[in-house]
């Protein structure tokens, strides 16, 4: 229904992200179901390699346009499945053809995320996004991710940003943890303390 304050599909209430939360939240059982079965089966490598797979396919704009389409029966959809997925383990192929029988596949790209994040927390490996005011050279972000790996225990995949408001410095966002270096926040903590003393 249209917010006839917005002229929008969006709810006045932020519905849609409800609804953006209930996809990542369905993309994320999908996941940690399949990581679970390839946990059992000691192939979680060649679950990675299908899940990718999937996305790639059912992330495809001409193949989006089929498989989630309403007035496109089931058994065409499964017959798009098997023939484009067909070297797939068996067990990454019924993945595929359950996210199509629950009219899922918009679904895949995120899993197949999801999926990739399960491993890297199995394997010890952190996420880290590092926003700088300029960016940084291959040194500076070699520095870092040596740094932020001898914090962590180890390795790290490190991401970069630009926020030239930072002034300097730089903020690290690993997990839930915040690391805030920049010039603006020391500026605000000189600000505070100045403040405090009078």
């Amino acid at each position: 229904m249209t917010n006839p304050s917005t002229g929008s599909g969006q709810a006045a209430d932020g519905a849609t992200h409800d609804t953006a939360d209930g996809e990542n939240l369905a993309a994320k059982r999908y996941a940690t179901a399949a990581f679970e079965l390839a946990q059992e089966n000691d192939d979680t490598d060649a679950w990675l390699n299908a899940v990718r797979q999937i996305a790639e396919f059912m992330g495809d704009a001409e193949v989006r346009r089929v498989l989630e389409n309403t007035r496109v029966s089931q058994d065409p959809k499964q017959r798009l499945i098997e023939a484009a997925l067909s070297d797939l383990p068996a067990l990454p192929l019924n993945l595929a053809r359950l996210l199509v029988r629950k009219n899922r596949t918009a679904l895949a790209v995120d899993i197949a995320e999801q999926f990739g994040q399960l491993l890297e927390q199995q394997r010890g490996v952190s996420r880290a996004r590092a926003t700088t005011a300029v960016p940084l050279g291959d040194a500076e972000r070699e520095a870092l991710s040596r740094r932020l790996a001898q914090q962590t225990g180890g390795e790290v995949v490190l991401e970069t940003a630009v926020d030239p408001e930072l002034l300097g410095g730089v903020v690290v966002q690993i997990g839930d943890r915040l690391i805030d270096a920049s010039t603006r926040a020391k500026l605000r903590a000189l600000r505070d303390n100045l403040t405090r003393a009078f």
